[in-house]
C-alpha cells in the first residue's frame, strides 16, 4: 500500500495540497487564456485529480527500481515509458470529457478551451510526474537511512550486550573464585607460571572492553581473545581440556564483528567439555570456500554428564549481531549429533581493514 494511504489524516492532507495546486494551475489557465474560473474550475478539477491518481502508482515503479541498482538507461526508459503513457491517456480522457461538457452545457467552449491549453496543461503533467519520482525516491532513501541508523543503533546495543556477557563470565563468582583458586594453587609451585596466567586475565579483559568498542575487528585478534580464554580455562580443566585449532592463515584478516566468537567458545566449554566427566576436545575449523569464510567449532557432549544450565541467549545473540553487521549475507548454522555439537558460522570474505 503507498504510504499515504496508511492513514486518514495523510489522505487528508495530499487531497488538500493537491486541491490547492489544482485551484492555482486553474488560475493560472484563467488568466492566460482569458477563461473563466468558474469553466477553468469545472474542466480541469476532474482532470487533475485523475492526474494524481495515475502518478501515485509511481511509487511502486520507484520501489522496483531502486537508485543505485539499477542501470541508469532502464530506469530513464521505464519512466519515461510510463510518463509517456500517464500523458497519453489524460490527454485522451481530458478531450473526451471536454467533449462531453460542451454536449451538456451552453454555449459549448470547453473543448476549444481545452485543446487550446494542452500545451500548458501536458507540460504541468510531466513536471508533476517528475516531483513525484523526486518524493518517491526521496522517501526511499529516508527510509534506508532511518533503517540504516536503526541498524547501526541495534549493532551497538548487541555489541554491547556482548561486552556485557564476556565480563559477567569473567567477573562471574564461580569464575572468578575458579580463576584465583588456580592462580593461588600455581603460584606456591610455579610463580612464572603464575605470572603467565595473570597475563592471561589481563588480556582477556583488555580485549573484551577495548575492542567490544570498535565497529569491527580481525579473524586473528577473534582467535588470539579465545586463546587468551582458553588458557585461562585450560589451567582450571587440565588435561580434560584439549584443543585443536586449523585455521587457513590467509583468513586471519579477515573483517568480523568483535567478540562474535567466544560466546560461541564459552558455550562449548560450558555446556560441552564440562559435561563429559572427562572432558574432551575442542576443535575450530576456518576455512574458505565460494567466497565464504567457514568457522566451525566443535566439542562433544555428554547427555548424562553435569550440565550447566544456560539462558539460551550466546547463540542467538551472535545469530542476531551477524545479521545486523552482513545482513542476509552471513549465516549460522548448529548440528547436534550423538555425543557431538558443532556450530557452523558462514561469513562473507571480506579484507577491509577493521575500524
Amino acid at each position: 500500500m503507498h504510504p499515504f494511504f496508511n492513514t486518514i489524516n495523510r489522505i487528508l492532507v495530499l487531497l488538500a495540497g493537491w486541491l490547492l495546486l489544482t485551484v492555482s494551475i486553474c488560475g493560472l489557465i484563467s488568466v492566460t487564456y482569458a477563461a473563466t474560473m468558474s469553466n477553468t474550475l469545472l474542466l480541469f478539477t476532474p482532470l487533475y485529480l485523475l492526474c494524481l491518481i495515475l502518478n501515485l502508482p509511481n511509487y511502486y515503479i520507484c520501489r522496483g527500481l531502486p537508485l543505485g541498482q539499477t542501470p541508469w538507461l532502464m530506469l530513464l526508459g521505464s519512466q519515461a515509458l510510463t510518463l509517456f503513457a500517464i500523458a497519453g491517456f489524460w490527454s485522451l480522457v481530458g478531450t473526451g470529457y471536454s467533449v462531453y461538457l460542451d454536449d451538456i452545457l451552453v454555449p459549448p467552449r470547453f473543448n476549444a478551451l481545452f485543446e487550446t491549453s494542452r500545451p500548458m496543461n501536458l507540460a504541468i503533467v510531466v513536471i508533476q510526474y517528475e516531483i513525484i519520482i523526486l518524493v518517491h525516491y526521496l522517501f526511499f532513501a529516508i527510509g534506508r537511512s532511518r533503517d540504516l541508523e536503526q541498524a547501526a543503533l541495534q549493532q551497538k546495543l548487541l555489541i554491547s550486550e556482548a561486552e556485557l556477557q564476556t565480563l559477567k563470565a569473567t567477573v562471574h563468582p564461580h569464575f572468578l573464585f575458579n580463576a584465583l583458586n588456580t592462580l593461588a594453587n600455581i603460584s606456591l609451585s610455579s610463580p612464572e607460571q603464575a605470572h603467565r596466567f595473570c597475563l592471561l586475565i589481563a588480556d582477556f579483559l583488555r580485549y573484551s572492553v577495548a575492542y567490544s568498542k570498535k565497529p569491527a575487528v580481525t579473524l586473528n585478534d577473534e582467535l588470539e581473545h579465545v586463546q587468551n580464554y582458553l588458557g585461562i580455562e585450560r589451567e582450571r580443566f587440565g588435561n580434560r581440556l584439549q584443543t585443536r585449532f586449523t585455521i587457513d592463515d590467509g583468513l586471519r584478516e579477515t573483517s568480523v564483528p568483535p567478540l562474535i566468537l567466544f560466546p560461541v567458545v564459552e558455550n562449548a566449554i560450558k555446556h560441552g567439555i564440562d559435561s563429559c566427566l572427562e572432558g574432551g576436545t575442542l576443535e575450530m575449523l576456518v576455512r574458505a570456500k565460494d567466497s565464504m569464510v567457514i568457522i566451525e567449532v566443535t566439542n562433544p557432549v555428554d547427555e548424562l554428564g553435569r550440565k550447566q544450565k544456560g539462558t539460551g541467549h550466546g547463540l542467538s545473540s551472535v545469530e542476531r549481531r551477524l545479521r545486523n553487521f552482513y545482513r542476509e549475507k552471513a549465516l549460522l548454522k548448529t548440528f547436534r549429533e550423538k555425543g557431538q555439537f558443532k556450530v557452523q558460522i558462514y561469513l562473507p570474505v571480506s579484507n577491509k581493514p577493521a575500524a
